[in-house]
């Protein structure tokens, strides 16, 4: 599970990392509007952010019952309890993170992200939103690294985690 703030590049690692795996890969965002008909610029606007949330809910707990599935969250969804809870469940999750010079030089200013613009908004949602992103697993900055970099990285990771599973006697 990868979460963090737009421009952490969740969803080109969690591609990435899925074929490095051999695992499925679902981004929660085009999930959500499959679902909907719609973007979710078009569900904001039509609907709100509280009709958004609830989409993103019931999809991040249907996520839950699945295996071998790499998911890019969005960057809101670890910041709604509800939501990071269904998240977590049985999942191992990641951190991407990002400085905001990063995420801003990384996300385009092609209107479908509004807030891109106001670098001051921009930072107070960031900062907003840190405290659940630290309630990932790990973290990998991915500001300086190059997408293979941070797969590897959080290859690593996994690989630590499975070592440090204790082992089970009959």
């Amino acid at each position: 599970m990868l979460v963090g703030f737009m421009g952490a590049v969740k969803s080109t690692i969690g591609r990435r990392l899925a074929k490095r795996l051999g695992f499925a890969f679902v981004d929660l965002d085009r999930r959500i509007e499959a679902r909907a008909g719609r973007k979710i610029a078009a569900i904001f606007q039509e609907q709100g952010e509280a009709a958004f949330r609830e989409l993103e809910l019931e999809e991040s707990r249907a996520l839950a019952s699945l295996t071998r599935v790499v998911v890019a969250t969005g960057g809101g969804a670890f910041a709604q309890d509800a939501t990071r809870n269904a998240l977590q469940q049985g999942a191992f999750t990641v951190w991407l993170q990002c400085s905001l010079g990063t995420a801003l030089r990384r996300v385009p200013r092609d209107g479908s992200r509004p807030l891109v613009g106001n670098r001051e908004i921009m930072r107070a949602l960031l900062a907003e939103r840190e405290p659940s992103y630290r309630r990932a697993d790990v973290a990998v900055d991915t500001s300086r690294r190059t997408p293979r970099e941070v797969v590897e990285r959080i290859v690593e990771l996994l690989e630590g985690r499975e070592r440090e599973k204790p082992s089970v006697r009959p």
